[in-house]
């Protein structure tokens, strides 16, 4: 019983929330209601018009529009016959869509059901299934029709199996490709492992990965089949009467266009509105049935409110004031009440009060806004980057979620700065704004970006996309997708000469050879016009590097550049990026998990725990002596040879999820010290010695110890 309930709960959330989605799309919920009213139409219309659409009146011929004297049904005035044109649309609606639903649903099914058969199986199905398709579309669908019609008598259910028959081979095609490509993945493999069938494979995993591509096609499919259904009735092999459908009514009044306008007009609108509201809906269809996309399509965002929300991050006074603080702002966990108006460790300038774990000492500064220590921390002239109380929101249907929260650090020239963390703290998030590569349902809602003292937040479209390359490139995880498939590497590494310097062909390809022979690239005047999946994974990262510096960028953003590389080549890669950031004396930001890697090839270290940072500080002393229990736990969970044969040491449970941060200090519930001021006050980052600083409030204890 139990159960039921559950179920019939679940069932209800779906429904509520797809419904939620299709309010907050203003363009698709009026296709939506077009549709709906078209299809009442096509139902009650019958009912309503009873015999007005065929009864002739020809003492009142020819009426014109907009009328109401004789009835509703001479609203939109009468044909050369006195056939009232209002009756005769809404009885047309049902044939119309009596022909159109049923072909489009008929070539759907067969054609998806035997596509993806063909597709997941392979071989002589595929062959087989390919050939019959090709035979099919060598005859054009409309004319297939206008010849099968010709020989049959013309009728519904004739327009209706012929136009089914021409459709299938498109949806066969399109199952089979998604299907073909689905195979291979690692996931389908999974399946196979345990045992699962063939049909039981292609309904649990290949059908829901298709099922939005059809969608699309099938709406599309839809609008098609209006329009030939109308042609052919225009042609007059279509529907026949006494039967009307609307493209019936426009083929009969082609003829009376200068004396009766309204006799065509308002059957041609029909069929325009209900093919275009047919598109809409599909597009929005194909995004909310698709997993991966789905939570997009419910961010909307206001124009004003973003443009507001951007101007007031701009100005310096507003950041310092609290309303833009993006925790206290929007977060519940620090909303205004009695723990955080009172709260030290919120608010801005020295603290005053007398609580004895935040007093100020005279080596401990708090820092402005919760992002920067005072000292030897704060910019300098010698920074290249400094990114300080960088903000940033992922929009999503449930409201804004705060991934990263005032993000602060500095970069020198030709020195390395690592970002530490795990997965889901906000570091390729931060990396990403730095760089201007978001995706457009995040947004920057604070802070600043500087580049040579340039706001890079500030800039235009075109300005920023001058500063690529010379002012800061991105060495992505995954360099077999960061390059193209389709495009040789001479072609791609060439391509930054030709896009900044306006280089010929030739010399732009001399450049790429010259760039492939210094990052190790053997015969790389050979090579150059090979593609990337003829190379090695340590060659294609080499590669990606290359790109990256090709115009010896200020700042190199490396996210993490050894991901899936063996230990040799890991080496290799990052003795590669030493040696180019100590020649063109390039800033490196080091995104990693790899904290030996870090301890070996960093100057300086960021740890970043849900979206901020909690330690700064130079990663010798980081590690040596951390001032934060988190970096503490991550160094104590690192395997070490006083480890053999002990259990090894891991922080328990997980990172919060950034719709979910808890009260307080977000750490709190994985930390050993967590006390009872951890979980009504949000530490921020303050000073813990000569450039070091820490988000806890224990943090000076920690470094006193």
């Amino acid at each position: 019983m139990l159960q039921k309930a559950t179920s019939e709960t679940g069932g209800t959330t779906v429904r509520r929330r797809w419904f939620t989605l299709l309010l907050r799309d203003r363009f698709a919920c009026a296709a939506a209601l077009v549709l709906v009213l078209v299809a009442l139409c096509a139902v009650l219309g019958p009912l309503l018009a009873g015999d007005l659409a065929t009864r002739q009146n020809l003492r009142a011929p020819g009426r014109p529009p907009f009328s109401l004297d004789h009835g509703w049904a001479f609203v939109l005035g009468s044909d050369s016959l006195g056939r009232p044109v209002a009756a005769r649309l809404l009885t047309a609606a049902g044939t119309t869509l009596a022909v159109a639903v049923p072909a489009v649903l008929c070539s759907l099914v067969v054609g998806s059901v035997w596509g993806m058969w063909a597709g997941y199986h392979g071989g002589w199905r595929e062959n087989v299934s390919l050939r019959v398709a090709d035979v099919i579309l060598s005859f054009p669908s409309l004319l297939l029709a206008v010849v099968v019609l010709y020989v049959f008598s013309p009728s519904a259910a004739s327009i209706v199996l012929v136009l089914a028959v021409a459709r299938i081979p498109v949806y066969l095609r399109t199952a089979r490709a998604e299907a073909a490509e689905l195979r291979s993945r690692l996931f389908v493999d999974a399946a196979r492992t345990f045992g699962t069938g063939g049909w039981a494979t292609i309904r649990r995993h290949v059908a829901p990965s298709v099922l939005p591509t059809l969608l699309t096609v099938a709406a599309l499919d839809f609008c098609f089949v209006m329009l030939a259904e109308s042609s052919l009735s225009f042609l007059g092999i279509g529907i026949q009467p006494p039967d009307v459908s609307w493209g019936l009514m426009v083929a009969q009044g082609r003829q009376e266009l200068q004396s009766a306008w309204w006799i065509a007009l308002f059957p041609g609108l029909a069929i325009v509105l209900t093919t275009v509201s047919a598109t809409v809906l599909a597009s929005w269809a194909r995004m909310t049935t698709d997993p991966g996309q789905r939570w997009r399509e419910g961010v909307r965002r206001s124009g004003w409110r973003a443009r507001w929300s951007r101007g007031a991050s701009a100005d310096p006074a507003a950041r310092e004031g609290a309303v833009t603080d993006p925790d206290t702002n929007a977060d519940p966990d620090t909303t205004a009440g009695p723990d955080t108006t009172a709260d030290p460790d919120t608010t801005a300038g020295p603290d005053t009060n007398a609580d004895p774990d935040t007093t100020a000492e005279p080596d401990t500064i708090v820092a402005p806004r919760g992002s920067r220590p005072i000292g030897p921390e704060q910019p300098t002239p010698a920074d290249v980057l400094v990114v300080d109380d960088l903000s940033v929101d992922v929009h999503t249907p449930a409201g804004p979620v705060h991934v990263v929260r005032r993000v602060g650090f500095s970069v020198r020239s030709g020195e390395t700065l690592a970002l530490l963390g795990e997965s889901g703290c906000g570091k390729s998030m931060t990396a990403h704004a730095v760089a201007g590569l978001l995706d457009p349902v995040a947004e920057v809602v604070g802070g600043q970006v500087r580049l040579d003292g340039e706001d890079l937040l500030g800039l235009g479209a075109r300005a920023r996309r001058r500063l690529a390359g010379p002012g800061v490139a991105m060495v992505f995880q995954d360099a077999l997708s960061a390059l193209n498939p389709v495009l040789t590497v001479g072609t791609q590494l060439a391509e930054p000469f030709r896009i900044h310097e306006s280089v010929s062909r030739r010399a732009a390809r001399a450049r790429a050879v010259e760039l492939m022979e210094r990052v190790g690239i053997p015969e790389a005047r050979s090579r150059a016009d090979a593609y990337p999946h003829q190379f090695s994974g340590g060659m294609r990262q080499r590669l990606l590097i290359a790109t990256a510096v090709a115009l010896r960028p200020r700042v190199l953003i490396a996210d993490e550049p050894t991901t899936a590389l063996d230990v040799t080549v890991q080496a290799q890669i990052m003795d590669l990026l030493g040696e180019l950031r100590g020649e063109q004396r390039t800033a490196l930001v080091l995104i990693t998990h790899d904290l030996g890697l870090a301890a070996e090839h960093a100057d300086r270290v960021a740890v970043m725990y849900a979206g901020t940072v909690v330690e700064t500080g130079p990663v010798a002393e980081v590690f040596g002596k951390p001032h934060h229990p988190y970096p503490r736990g991550l160094l104590a969970s690192v395997p070490a040879e006083q480890h053999r044969g002990s259990r090894l040491n891991s922080i328990p449970g997980s990172p919060p999820d950034p719709g979910a941060v808890p009260a307080g200090c977000a750490f709190r519930t994985r930390c050993p010290m967590a006390r009872e001021r951890c979980a009504t006050h949000r530490p921020a980052l303050t000073g813990t010695g000569v450039g070091r600083a820490a988000a806890c409030h224990f943090g000076k204890e920690l470094a006193d110890a």
